[in-house]
């Protein structure tokens, strides 16, 4: 079936929601790496999402190293690979922090724009923006514009508050303090707050409970899964059920 959009990617997410699992999201350098990932969602005959990194498009690119260019290629393969194929998958883009905002998801944004006034499907579904690294008030700021941006083209935002730990496509926080580890009820209920002012907007929400990216030995992570049921009860608690997040988990590798 061909990429999904926008409305059968909400309904993806709605089902899990609802039926309490996740969909794997598989990172992808090459052809041969989509090709793999398509092949494993369709064996298992699991619908699932593909996702591209800064670093995984710039290697896409060859010695060029232009991660927008490369992750453009790996989308379009995607696009025209998914069809073949009977399972619904969705396209995103992995960890994008602050510095790397108009290099990176701005022109992808843009390219979704450039196809869809041309009347074709929106090149990605989702994007990630991590501003992780920056304080929650600045994070929010560029979430929201962002997220603007998105709402136009039927794209769904993924952001980041609390920090994953280890490291991952370059970005180390191995260093961070564990405290960083755990997003706060609090920071979930505000995160809700300042993207819900943008009206019609989809968003999704990787909040953090010790989670890391990498591979550590047993009782190095401490995991707190508590803490995302705390921070869901506080935000319906206060705007209702259907304000219930959808949540990401970053880290599988090391969680």
């Amino acid at each position: 079936m061909p990429v999904v959009d926008y409305q059968k990617y909400v309904k993806m997410l709605e089902k899990a929601h609802k039926e309490s699992f996740a969909y794997p999201a598989i990172n992808v350098t090459t052809t041969d790496t989509m090709n793999a990932a398509i092949e494993g969602f369709a064996a298992a005959n699991s619908d699932g999402i593909i996702q591209v990194s800064t670093g995984g498009g710039a290697h896409a690119s060859g010695n060029l190293k232009d991660m927008v260019l490369g992750s453009i290629m790996l989308a379009e393969q995607a696009h025209r690979v998914a069809e073949k194929y009977d399972i619904n998958i969705a396209l995103h883009t992995d960890h994008c922090q602050t510095d790397k905002i108009d290099t990176f998801l701005k022109p992808l944004i843009a390219e979704t724009a450039r196809r869809r006034a041309a009347g074709l499907p929106n090149l990605f579904n989702s994007h990630m923006y991590d501003g992780s690294a920056v304080p929650l008030k600045e994070n929010l700021e560029h979430a929201v514009e962002l997220l603007k941006l998105c709402a136009e083209n039927e794209i769904i935002l993924e952001v980041e508050a609390g920090v994953v730990g280890g490291e991952e496509d370059g970005v180390n926080a191995e260093g961070v303090g564990k405290e960083k580890l755990y997003t706060t009820p609090e920071d979930m209920l505000t995160v809700y707050e300042e993207l819900s002012k943008v009206k019609g907007a989809k968003f999704m929400l990787a909040a953090t409970f010790g989670n890391v990216h990498g591979v550590y030995k047993p009782g190095n992570v401490v995991l707190k899964p508590s803490i995302l049921k705390e921070g869901q009860d506080a935000v319906m608690a206060k705007y209702g059920k259907d304000a219930r997040f959808f949540l990401v988990f970053h880290g599988g590798s090391g969680s």
